[in-house]
Parts: structure tokens; sequence; C-alpha cells
């Protein structure tokens, strides 16, 4: 039974929102950070579930800094963004293993959010960790493997991240009075700026860690790039009809999710527009 845990990392944006939701369900945490090395032995040596939460680039090295001195009656958990980054680290570890990415930021409620799993062995403590997480709010999918992993944020995270830079960029670049362009967006254009400026106020080191490291990305944001040609190109050539079949077959592949994304993207555009008449 998990009642202690330890997060290395935990003074950190999404160690401390961890912190503070686990403390309310009454765990005992103990947390530290590259410059309180005594507080990572005392977590070591008494946390039944130690938890990583440090940037991406400082990921596999920690782990290799510590996985001698997790016992086999430990369970250990990252929440790294990109996993091939500790793939090679966490093979032929003596403890067990379950492999987290919760996809949202600091937050100091989770109900709601949603987080990945990846358990190399499905033992009680991975249950009990599945409840913890219930607890708490988070919605929970489970994947195979840390590659599986890789590939879906090539989408989830890799080409939308990228796409969001791309735009802003672009944006910049065009030299319109940004005052105005925001005057004139209607609440649903506006919920694109909104999202792009989002990541773009956020950690540029995690962000481009999280385009950057992912191999997969690569192949994903090539695929992105050449269909942006192909789009563009049938604009060129005024190819009215193809692009309008790319149109209905797009409609096909979404055909399970369609009504529903659109519900949700009226509520949200709902919600700009609330928020903006409040602004005034």
């Amino acid at each position: 039974m998990i009642k202690n845990i330890g997060i290395i990392g935990g003074t950190g944006n999404m160690g401390s929102s961890f912190k503070k939701v686990l403390e309310r369900e009454g765990y005992s945490i103990i947390i530290s950070d590259e410059n309180t090395k005594e507080k990572e032995n005392e977590l070591l040596s008494k946390c039944e579930w130690i938890i990583l939460t440090v940037p991406i680039d400082k990921s596999s090295e920690v782990i290799k800094s510590i996985k001698n001195k997790i016992s086999k009656n430990q369970v250990f958990s990252d929440f790294t963004s990109v996993k091939s980054v500790i793939t090679e680290d966490l093979k032929n570890c003596n403890f067990e293993i379950v492999s987290c990415h919760p996809l949202f930021g600091p937050l100091n409620v989770f109900k709601g959010q949603n987080i990945i799993t990846i358990p190399f062995q499905k033992t009680e403590k991975y249950e009990n960790i599945k409840k913890i997480f219930k607890n708490i709010g988070l919605n929970i999918t489970e994947l195979k493997s840390l590659e599986e992993h890789d590939k879906y944020m090539s989408l989830i995270q890799g080409m939308t991240h990228f796409s969001h830079v791309c735009f802003t960029t672009a944006m910049k670049k065009l030299g319109l009075d940004l005052d105005k362009v925001m005057e004139i967006c209607s609440p649903i254009y506006l919920s694109n700026i909104s999202f792009s400026s989002r990541i773009t106020g956020g950690d540029e080191n995690l962000y481009t860690n999280i385009i950057m490291d992912n191999p997969v990305n690569k192949d994903v944001i090539n695929l992105y790039l050449n269909t942006t040609n192909e789009l563009f190109k049938m604009i060129e050539e005024k190819n009215y009809n193809e692009f309008k079949e790319n149109f209905v077959e797009n409609r096909k592949y979404l055909k399970n999710h369609i009504s529903k994304m659109i519900t949700q993207s009226n509520f949200l555009v709902n919600k700009m527009a609330e928020f903006k008449s409040k602004r005034k």
C-alpha cells in the first residue's frame, strides 16, 4: 500500500502541483531538487513510490544516478514527455516501473485532466497508482510501451506544437497591426491565436525538447509539411474540385467524432465570446 511518495524535481511546476494535490489526499510527500541531495537520499530510502518530474533533458542523467538506489519493494514513475530519451535507462531495473505522462500543465485541481500510464508489470502497486490517479480526478489511458507513447505524442504534441509555432512565426512575419487583428477576430479565430499564444507563453525549453527529442516527430512533421505543399499546389492551380474532395474525405475520416468535436468547439467559442465581452 502506497502511503509515502517521493517527488524528485518536486519544487518545479509539475512536481509542486502533484505535491499539493497528493497532500490533500492524505499522502506523506517528500520532495527534492538539484540543490537538496540529502532529501533525495531520504525519499529514496523512505518512499514506496518514487516520481521523477525533471526537465526532459535532465531525465536520463537523474535516472542513471538513482536507479541503483531504488529497491525491488519500491515503484518508480517518470513523468517525462518524451520516452525515447529514457528507454535505455529503464532497461534491466530490479524495481517496478510505471512510466507516466500527465497531459496538462501545472494546476491546483486535476479533475477531468488526462494522464498516460505505461506499466512494465501489472501488479498490486500499479493498481494502487491507478486508484490514486482516479481519486484525484485524472482520466487514465494505458499504453503498451514507451515506443507506442512516442508515436501518439508525435501527433498530439509534436505536430500540434509545431503547427502553433509556425502559425505564430508566420503571423509575426506578416507584420499586421496585432491590436487590430485582435479587435477584428471573432471568438472562433481568436481561440486559435489563444492556443498558439498559450504555447508561446509557456516554457521554451519544454516545448523545444518535446518537438526536437521525439525521434518520431521528424517523419510526422515531414508528412505535415508535404501535406501543406500538396494542398498549396491545389490552391496555386485553383483546383477547386480536388480541394473540396479532400474536405469530404477528411469528414469521412472524422465521422465517429466530428459531431462531438463540433459541440465541444461551440462550447469553447461561446466561452471565448463571454470572456471577450467581459473584457470590454
